[in-house]
């Protein structure tokens, strides 16, 4: 990403902007910085500082090529930084709406007329940390509940 000059996106098919995209994302976490992708999760994936420097820089740098290229700068969108960027990228060249994906399950599963019915709910996480609280599963869970 950092070697990028410019980001063409002519052969991008017109029609993605007729679609209705709704991507589920599992933080609110912005694209860059503190808070960003690469700062937040690579660690969890064993980057260096030094690494998560390098990842912050080449993910800015491509989110200054794509605000140049759409007119509008989305790096700071809630859950631009889930999966490593895929929420950036979904909503700047898919047009995606982010929705918390824990929302998206517990409506198509009608979680609210479940829980109508249920004496007690359980719920889980590997481990909660600070980044259970961006939306994270157990969270969601015990909040509708």
């Amino acid at each position: 990403l950092q070697q990028l000059a410019t980001l063409d996106l002519s052969t991008l098919d017109p029609r993605l902007a007729e679609l209705r995209v709704e991507a589920a994302v599992d933080v609110d976490n912005p694209l860059l910085g503190e808070r960003g992708a690469s700062a937040v999760f690579g660690p969890q994936k064993g980057a260096t500082d030094a690494d998560v420097a390098t990842l912050d820089r080449a993910l800015g740098h491509f989110a200054d090529l794509t605000a140049k290229a759409l007119g509008r700068d989305d790096r700071e969108l809630p859950g631009a930084g889930a999966a490593g960027g895929m929420g950036f990228a979904a909503h700047c060249f898919l047009n995606a709406t982010l929705t918390p994906g824990i929302e998206m399950i517990m409506q198509q599963a009608n979680f609210a007329q479940l829980l109508n019915d249920a004496d007690l709910v359980i719920t889980g996480e590997g481990r909660l940390d600070g980044q259970s609280l961006a939306g994270k599963t157990p969270i969601g869970v015990s909040r509708a509940a």
